[in-house]
Formats: C-alpha cells, sequence, structure tokens
C-alpha cells in the first residue's frame, strides 16, 4: 500500500474513532416501529447488564450488506450489539444471526455474515457498527472475564 494510501486510511479511521449513529437508516419501518425496536433493545439490555448505554439505539438493518429476507435478523443482532456486554455474549449474538439468517432463506450467506461479524464488529475497532456501539468508544469487552 504506498504510503499516501495508508495515512488516508488512518485519517479516516480516526475521524471515525467512537463515532456513534445518531438516527435509524433503515428503509421501510415507520417511526412507531423504530421506537419499539429502541424499547425492546433498551430492556433487553437492562435486563441482561443492569444499565443502557448512553447512546440511543439505532439499526441499518443489515450492515454493508443485503438485508434480503433476513432483516429482522439484523435489527435483533443490533439491539445485542448495541448494547455490548462480554466476549461471551458477542459471540452468542453472532451465532444467533447465522442462524436466523440460514432459517430465513440465506444459508448461503449466513457464513459469509458469521465471519464479517466476528472480525469486524470487535469493540476495539474505531466504527459505528462495533460491539457495544451505543456507548461512547472505546469500551471494550464487560463482564465475563472468563469468556472465549
Amino acid at each position: 500500500m504506498p504510503q499516501h494510501t495508508a495515512v488516508a486510511v488512518l485519517a479516516m479511521a480516526l475521524m471515525s474513532a467512537g463515532c456513534v449513529p445518531t438516527a435509524s437508516t433503515i428503509g421501510g419501518h415507520d417511526a412507531a416501529e423504530l421506537e419499539r425496536w429502541a424499547r425492546q433493545a433498551k430492556d433487553a439490555c437492562v435486563q441482561r447488564t443492569g444499565q443502557a448505554p448512553p447512546y440511543g439505539f439505532t439499526t441499518d438493518g443489515c450492515t454493508l450488506s443485503p438485508d434480503g429476507t433476513w432483516q429482522s435478523c439484523c435489527v435483533a443482532h443490533d439491539e445485542i450489539y448495541w448494547c455490548g456486554g462480554s466476549a461471551r455474549d458477542r459471540a452468542r449474538a453472532d451465532e444467533q444471526l447465522r442462524a436466523c439468517i440460514v432459517d430465513n432463506g440465506g444459508p448461503r450467506i449466513a457464513g459469509l455474515m458469521y465471519s464479517v461479524v466476528r472480525v469486524f464488529g470487535n469493540p476495539w475497532l474505531p466504527v459505528y457498527w462495533r460491539w457495544g456501539y451505543g456507548w461512547p468508544w472505546p469500551r471494550g469487552y464487560v463482564g465475563d472475564p472468563h469468556a472465549p
């Protein structure tokens, strides 16, 4: 990679470091449905971790990939990712995403999407789709120190 390209990539990463989406960008859903998802995400997060992130819940469906007939799987995955938690929680959420995509007509893409979220959903990456994106970056994993 030429040096100027590497510098540009680094600059973009630093500029986006810790960015948190402020609005859902998923299409085809009204405000009431988005609000229902936000309440579900908050309730589940508080139940699982005892607290809710300071930034409101947002979803874009299947981030940077086709939503297909499994869009609801990606929204459910976003609800868990927004909250964050332990490494074990993340592994479980990613496995649930894979199974849900298979069950909803995407068996050929499920493995690829699983692999992508395992690599690029890491909480240490300064991207808006990271694990625990409802919290300021960096946050990392919280709880369950013995998880894989």
